[in-house]
Order: structure tokens, then sequence, then C-alpha cells
């Protein structure tokens, strides 16, 4: 079972890039958007931030379950063609991205409850 888990963790490794960039991306444009929240309205803002947080989550999960396994997770920015190895691991990547995503999300339902009464 230990080795199943540890080739699941392999190949879904060139996944975890993309989700990366796209939680990422939520947390920026949900910070734009609150910005602006004057003229769209906080709803996307908060269905971003979630979003964001939703990603957080599971990279801290993911940690969790690849420590429990005696690996450690982590996901190479560098350009390895030039032996070039930027590791960073799952609990900062999902830090980064639950952090924020939580900020604006507690802003953002504070301010929809602020607004309707």
């Amino acid at each position: 079972m230990k080795q199943f888990m540890l080739n699941m963790m392999t190949m879904m490794m060139p996944a975890m890039v993309p989700m990366v960039w796209i939680g990422g991306a939520m947390v920026v444009l949900s910070i734009i958007l609150y910005v602006l929240a004057g003229r769209t309205g906080y709803k996307l803002p908060l269905w971003l931030s979630r979003g964001a947080m939703v990603f957080g989550v599971f990279f801290l999960v993911a940690q969790l379950m690849g420590l429990m396994l005696g690996a450690t997770p982590s996901i190479n920015f560098g350009d390895p063609r030039e032996f070039e190895f930027i590791l960073v691991a799952f609990w900062q990547i999902g830090l980064a991205l639950l952090i924020p995503g939580w900020i604006i999300w507690s802003l953002t339902s504070n301010n929809m409850v602020t607004a309707e009464s």
C-alpha cells in the first residue's frame, strides 16, 4: 500500500506546478477584484479566495501525507536542464495560498454582511 501511494505521488507531480500557478492566479485576481469591489461587487473575490484556500489546504495535506510516507514533497521551480534546483516545500506553497486567501475571504465576507445590512 505504501508503494502504491508513493507511485501515486510520483504520477501526480507533473500536475502540481500548474496547480500552484492556478492557485497563485486566484490569489492575485481575488486581491485585484477586492480592490475594485466598488464596481464589481464582492462575490467573485469571495469565490476566488475560497478556491485559493482549497489549493492551499490541498498542498498542506499533500505535505502531511508525503511525510507520513517518508518522502519530502517539494516542487522544483528551477531549470533542471541547467542543473538549477529551487526546491519549495509543499507546506510553504500551501501557506502562501491559504493565508492571503483567508485574509481576502474574511474581508469580502465581512463587507458582504455589512453591505446587506
